[in-house]
């Protein structure tokens, strides 16, 4: 049922509690059901004969996947294993809840959780084949087209030749969060590759952070072959670094946000800090940053559970109001999705590259 790699994760993760003040999902919940330990503790009940029910499944789902218990882990277990795994099992055993089931059908039908078949991305005068390729990735090109709007803004102005996918395909990454690592997946992975070999790109600009961290780390063990991946963070910065870009600069307070896997999977923590800089911002830190930072929730959570992404993206402004900042910066459009939906009274939120076009 789970692999020897899961099952030897939940043996270890049940007899501990270390990581889990971290959990989000626990922290706003209280439910001990929520902690790696407690999801570690029924897989191993479940090798032990328990069956896999739809309580069980519904706990698997209760998770963003953010990676914060394996940061924390000092022996270097890994709950995520299991935890994917388990949302496998779910769907083999027919038990998967309702609302994600939604969602892994809007997936494969349309290749993106939103169910979406147009975009509001502005692709005028942008080509589909070149030396380098913009990945946006479902959530810039369907719920939040104003950052990739924003990064095309900005790649424009520095002078960057590029060429993007107008009907680009699911790297596999909200199906791998649905379904774990299951051939599906895999098959989507390389329908992706397919389609990028095809652009001809050497390089990859890639804004979604979930999708890089899949590209970098699963597409090679998958073996799907791609070109260099960078994140958005990292290039851009490096334009203004070189001196394609010069933004204006304009004294802010701001508190910035690290996404998950941008700052645990990608190990990517300045380049965003550094484009703050250069634009004049002066980034007071929240108690979590960088490897330790808070999740503030996926798009695919908030797809079946958006209560629970949005109570999870409230805990993220609550560590921003312990600050003296009144605005809070990410550079990830999950993270503009969950942030910008959740603003309290007082507070303002900015996504980093539509703050940078707007000073260019």
């Amino acid at each position: 049922m789970f692999s020897e790699k899961a099952k030897k994760n939940a043996e270890a993760c049940r007899f501990c509690w270390m990581c889990r003040h971290l959990c989000p999902v626990q922290l706003v919940t209280g439910k001990e059901t929520n902690t790696p330990r407690a999801k570690g503790l029924q897989v191993s009940m479940i090798e032990r004969g328990m069956p896999f029910d739809k309580d069980v499944a519904k706990t698997m789902y209760e998770c963003m996947l953010c990676g914060a218990c394996t940061n924390d882990c000092v022996t270097g277990f890994d709950p995520l294993v299991f935890i994917r795994e388990g949302r496998t099992q779910a769907c083999v055993e027919d038990v998967v809840p309702a609302s994600v089931q939604k969602v892994i059908d809007r997936v494969l039908e349309t290749g993106n959780i939103y169910g979406a078949k147009e975009t509001r991305v502005d692709f005028t005068d942008i080509p589909e084949k070149g030396d380098l390729l913009v990945w946006l990735g479902a959530t810039a090109r369907y719920s939040t087209p104003c950052v990739a709007n924003a990064l095309f803004t900005i790649l424009k102005k520095a002078g960057v030749k590029f060429a993007a996918l107008r009907n680009e395909p699911a790297s596999g990454s909200a199906l791998g969060d649905l379904m774990g690592f299951v051939e599906d997946v895999r098959q989507q992975a390389a329908q992706a590759g397919e389609a990028i070999r095809a652009t001809g790109a050497g390089k990859m600009v890639v804004l979604d952070s979930y999708d890089a961290a899949l590209m970098r780390h699963e597409y090679k063990e998958w073996g799907v072959n791609l070109p260099e991946v960078v994140t958005a963070t990292s290039f851009v910065d490096e334009l203004i670094k070189t001196g394609k870009l010069t933004p204006r600069k304009e004294t802010l307070v701001v508190t910035y946000h690290d996404g998950s896997r941008l700052a645990r999977d990608l190990d990517e923590h300045q380049p965003a800090r550094d484009i703050l800089a250069a634009m004049g911002c002066d980034v007071h830190e929240m108690w979590q940053n960088r490897r330790l930072a808070k999740c503030c929730g996926s798009a695919v959570v908030g797809q079946y559970l958006p209560e629970l992404r949005a109570k999870v993206a409230a805990g993220r402004w609550e560590h921003c109001q312990r600050t003296d900042a009144r605005v809070m910066v990410a550079a990830c459009p999950q993270s503009t999705e969950a942030l910008a939906a959740t603003v309290p009274d007082g507070y303002e939120y900015k996504d980093l590259f539509v703050m940078l076009a707007d000073r260019l």
